[in-house]
């Protein structure tokens, strides 16, 4: 099974910040996460988000990680797919569509 790319936005109000560093710092002593793997992360310049990637190997390794913090944060999550991995993709479904609408 392929793994799959997982972005998540993770707001919380910033009078939480110690709060949601402090956990995080426990979850990840803590939490295995052996079928997830941070693929680049980013914090909001301005404060109370974080924007993440995980290369995961099941959604269940991802709400492992991240269930610790469901009471301190927002999370919104959904799969991506990388920009070169998308245009061969649509590029395949262009020409079977074309294909399939040729007399």
């Amino acid at each position: 099974m392929k793994n799959m790319l997982l972005l998540d936005i993770v707001t919380f109000e910033l009078e939480n910040s110690a709060k949601v560093f402090k956990r995080w710092e426990h979850v990840e002593s803590k939490v295995s996460s052996k079928g997830l793997k941070v693929v680049n992360q980013w914090f909001d310049a301005g404060g109370g988000r974080i924007i993440t990637v995980y290369d995961v190997e099941s959604i269940k390794d991802y709400v492992t990680y991240n269930f610790s913090f469901t009471d301190l944060c927002h999370i919104e999550v959904f799969p991506v797919i990388g920009a070169e991995e998308f245009k061969k993709f649509a590029s395949k479904c262009m020409g079977n569509l074309t294909a399939e609408n040729s007399p």
